[in-house]
């Protein structure tokens, strides 16, 4: 009789502990706000809110890349905008100058505005975003245009534009006759890349595969124009064939005396170098849009990862409610079925 006694209490303390363990999971689930608090508790789930943990960070990662390029962009489209818009006005001016209605004294005005524009084109052409020169390529030491102070030319990164070329490989090189051979990489005028979630891979030259990647750099020579002169239209030889160069000769056929022949070639160069800007302006926005698009995915992604994790470890607090209540009900059970089970006293037990 003693050792079914025994029996029965021990099993009855063991559920009884048994259910207050419960109880005490409950509340600290409810307290903590978590379905389980070691891997161990739970290692399938566990192991996939980690994985979506990690790809969470990277996706975050990514859309504050895509956030910070699309801020550089917006001041990439104002500063080009702005060299259009001058461009445009430029234009104007070329036609009054080529007027019979204007002296050489108007002319010379006009001639003084251009060169004001021109270095107002040099101002937006170095402008900086956040300690970068927007237009630099990978020079963020110095202003990478310039000008030569003894022939007056446009320079980028240390070379004259008027001898810079690019190449079938997209790069832009230039000659240079200490070297064997003589083909030159310009510097700092390589293409920048940046890990937008677009499944980045680095091809076996080491250089970055851009079908994976976002192009961060906006070159200025495709903006302001590169390359050796062109004979114009109407048989000018060596026009320009960027902004700064041209706009020089410009003010050069308009004063002291008008060159009318010069000036209409120069200034059919100068539309078409303005349509360029405008193309160039068209492609940014092109590349915003993308950007905007990956935003919007990116932050869908996150949401959606988000609730994924939620779902695998957070705890349900209307469901940690009722099993709490069962907890409770399991407990006063017992209980009573102890006071009918168990002997009444304590002495009876130890007898």
């Amino acid at each position: 009789m003693r050792v079914a006694q025994r029996m029965i209490s021990r099993n009855y303390m063991r559920t009884l502990n048994n259910t207050l363990s419960k109880r005490a999971q409950s509340l600290e689930r409810g307290d903590s706000g978590l379905k389980f608090n070691k891997l161990s508790d739970n290692v399938s789930d566990g192991s996939r809110a980690m994985h979506i943990q990690e790809e969470r960070y990277q996706s975050t990662q990514q859309l504050d890349n895509v956030e910070n390029l699309y801020a550089e962009m917006k001041s990439v489209d104002s500063n080009m905008e702005s060299i259009h818009s001058i461009l445009q006005s430029v234009q104007e001016k070329v036609l009054q100058a080529m007027s019979e209605d204007y002296g050489a004294t108007s002319r010379e005005v006009i001639a003084k505005q251009i060169e004001k524009n021109k270095e107002e084109i040099i101002q937006f052409a170095n402008a900086q975003f956040a300690g970068k020169y927007l237009f630099s390529g990978t020079n963020n030491s110095t202003q990478p245009f310039t000008v030569n102070e003894q022939s007056g030319k446009l320079q980028f990164n240390g070379v004259e534009v008027e001898k810079i070329y690019k190449d079938t490989d997209g790069k832009f090189y230039y000659d240079d006759p200490a070297n064997t051979p003589p083909k030159t990489l310009v510097p700092n005028s390589e293409d920048i890349y940046a890990d937008i979630g677009l499944g980045l891979k680095i091809a076996d030259s080491a250089q970055v595969d851009p079908r994976t990647a976002f192009q961060v750099s906006f070159s200025g020579l495709d903006i302001l124009g590169f390359g050796e002169g062109i004979t114009g239209k109407d048989g000018t030889p060596n026009v320009a064939s960027n902004v700064y160069d041209l706009l020089t000769q410009i003010q050069n056929a308009i004063t002291p005396s008008l060159a009318k022949t010069d000036a209409d070639d120069m200034h059919r160069q100068l539309v078409n170098l303005t349509d360029k800007v405008g193309m160039m302006r068209t492609d940014l926005g092109t590349r915003m849009n993308f950007l905007e698009r990956t935003k919007t995915g990116l932050e869908a992604d996150i949401e959606n990862m988000t609730g994924l994790e939620t779902d695998l470890i957070s705890s349900d607090p209307a469901e940690e409610a009722m099993k709490m209540k069962d907890c409770e009900y399991s407990w006063l059970a017992i209980l009573q079925l102890g006071s009918k089970v168990l002997p009444s006293s304590l002495l009876d037990f130890m007898n």
